[in-house]
């Protein structure tokens, strides 16, 4: 079944914020889900309730999971016109892999604790 990857912002300054994000990353992958068919991934919609995302050392593991597991995807998606530090790594690596990325700045619900940003 393909994969698409869901790429959208999860920091932000305080854990219900960062948790704010990581639920609309969960409708972010229903819209996928629902635009391309297969199974969409949002490894920031649920890692935050195993890591925390300000300890280092978790964030970088948080990180390196995702980036394995868009090695298992054949497309992304990225939502919104706000790109973040986490962001701008995971598409860099799309980029280098050759995998198609799209961009759903439309459907952009701005990120809870981040800065603000067009809708």
């Amino acid at each position: 079944m393909p994969m698409t990857y869901v790429c959208s912002p999860l920091s932000a300054p305080t854990r219900a914020e960062r948790l704010a994000n990581a639920a609309k990353a969960c409708t972010y992958m229903a819209l996928a889900e629902n635009e391309f068919g297969g199974r969409a991934v949002a490894p920031h919609a649920f890692l935050p309730y195993l890591l925390d995302d300000t300890v280092p050392a978790e964030r970088a593991l948080a990180l390196e999971f995702g980036q394995k597991l868009l090695g298992m995807c054949t497309q992304m998606v990225v939502f919104g016109s706000y790109i973040s530090d986490g962001m701008k790594g995971e598409i860099a690596t799309a980029e280098k892999m050759g995998i198609p990325i799209h961009y759903r700045p439309a459907l952009f619900h701005q990120a809870v604790g981040g800065e603000r940003h067009a809708v």
